[in-house]
């Protein structure tokens, strides 16, 4: 994705309701947002759903007013996430949950931008929003694949996969630490009182043939066979950009995440560097 275009991120995604007088209690009680904060502002935001270890199962972006919230699904398997929203709501709730139509997301997007700090519009009826985004060109299925891996962006099955945190995928700045109890906040102020974590996310780029970055390869921090020879993370997301040059997603050990350079299993070199919209936690 070339600077100079003025580009627009235009996608559809899983969605649903939740309705009734306990919206927000109930909201409040499964994600990282201040809900209660932000239910007066009726804008979209930024949340996580995280299992009760802290690893990240769902990243929502969240409309409430009214005794209700729209929630659409940006990262996660959508099944999974209705079905685990339903599976712990209960009648004293006073909440019911209701699967909406696919909805319609436009974002304008650049590769010097946070795309958590560029406001998103959902559209309901297209033909109202045309003329506004005439002027910008949609990014193809390839720029805005390149575009999510240079922003950092976490996919399900790779980056979201069971084990990782929101901190770790350089999403702490969706975590509110004050806002009380709400599923996975034990383990979130674990981490947080710690300031230890096992891995960071990384932007990789590298020159070689294109087996040797399949995702799941490991990295080390040599090329010298010896017993000193670390593994220092694991590619998640992997990119063919030309003949031989490739970018991606890696989870990287702590301990080494202020190097710039760590090498394939068939020893090519890899550069690495903090994604765009990563936000260190501590």
């Amino acid at each position: 994705m070339t600077e100079t275009k003025s580009l627009i991120w235009d996608e559809t995604f899983s969605s649903f309701l939740l309705k009734g007088e306990g919206t927000a209690a109930f909201l409040h009680g499964q994600t990282t947002a201040d809900i209660f904060a932000q239910q007066q502002l009726d804008e979209v935001f930024l949340s996580c759903w995280l299992s009760t270890k802290g690893s990240l199962k769902a990243l929502l972006e969240i409309r409430i007013s009214n005794n209700m919230a729209e929630i659409v699904i940006i990262g996660g398997e959508t099944n999974s996430i209705i079905n685990g929203f339903e599976s712990v709501i209960f009648p004293a709730d006073k909440v019911k949950l209701e699967v909406l139509k696919p909805i319609r997301r436009i974002q304008k997007i650049n590769n010097y931008q946070s795309w958590k700090e560029l406001n998103p519009i959902w559209i309901c009826n297209s033909e109202l929003i045309e003329n506004e985004i005439s002027q910008y060109t949609k990014a193809t299925k390839e720029e805005l694949e390149i575009w999510k891996i240079r922003q950092g962006m976490p996919t399900f099955g790779r980056e979201i996969n069971g084990e990782t945190n929101p901190y770790e995928l350089g999403l702490g700045d969706i975590i509110k630490l004050d806002k009380g109890c709400y599923l996975g906040q034990e383990a979130i102020a674990r981490f947080s009182r710690s300031k230890s974590l096992k891995y960071q996310l990384r932007y990789w780029e590298a020159y070689g043939k294109a087996v040797n970055f399949d995702i799941g390869q490991k990295l080390s921090d040599t090329i010298q066979d010896n017993e000193l020879k670390k593994k220092v993370g694991v590619i998640t997301s992997s990119k063919k950009i030309n003949d031989n040059f490739f970018c991606g997603l890696a989870l990287i050990k702590n301990n080494f995440i202020n190097k710039d350079i760590c090498f394939s299993e068939k020893d090519e070199a890899i550069s690495i560097k903090k994604p765009i919209s990563f936000i260190q936690a501590f």
